[in-house]
């Protein structure tokens, strides 16, 4: 009966231990403008656009955008502007992403933020626009996309097998020890 437990137990920290790879390997909303440590400046009418992505040399696949917008004239940032961002891939004339309306960041009510991703590498372009009422005010952003190094992809593949095997021996290990015990014991 105390192995029964003993095996339940231990096939419930491994489902446990999968889980929690898995849930961890699940992509996260990234919304941490802590994290944009590089902004480019443009100027679009009486404003100046900062904007910073996430990840800073992005790759294809998921890019974030965090942007603020002050008035040129009096340096003051604007809380509540409507900022539209359309994107242009490489060797395209028409716009692929977008429109997106940014959203105002709630820790922070003077960023505002956009989630896209890209599908190929090159240069893209990013028409930030703000629209106020005196009407459109446009910026262009140029986004240097490359391809991401599978490298990365596999030192972590190979880290979670070598975890998952050392688990398993430590399992395998201290299940043939309880064995090795109750033998001995009914002996």
């Amino acid at each position: 009966m105390a192995l029964k437990k003993s095996l339940l137990l231990h096939w419930v920290l491994i489902l446990v231990a999968m889980l929690t790879v898995v849930g961890s390997s699940l992509p996260v909303v990234a919304y941490a403008n802590g994290r944009v440590t590089n902004f480019e400046l443009k100027t679009a009418g009486p404003y100046e656009i900062a904007l910073g992505t996430i990840p800073p040399s992005p790759s294809v696949g998921s890019l974030h955008f965090t942007m603020s917008v002050s008035h040129i004239a009096t340096n003051t940032l604007v809380l509540d502007a409507q900022i539209v961002v359309v994107g242009t891939g490489p060797g395209s004339s028409e716009s692929e992403i977008g429109p997106i309306v940014a959203a105002n960041n709630l820790q922070d009510p003077s960023s505002y933020d956009v989630n896209t991703a890209v599908d190929r590498e090159g240069t893209w372009v990013f028409r930030t626009t703000i629209i106020d009422s005196d009407g459109e005010h446009s910026a262009d952003f140029q986004v240097e996309v490359k391809n991401a190094s599978p490298i990365t992809g596999i030192l972590t593949l190979g880290v979670l097998v070598a975890f998952l095997v050392v688990f398993g021996l430590s399992i395998r290990a201290s299940l043939g020890g309880r064995r090795k015990r109750s033998k001995k014991q009914n002996a």
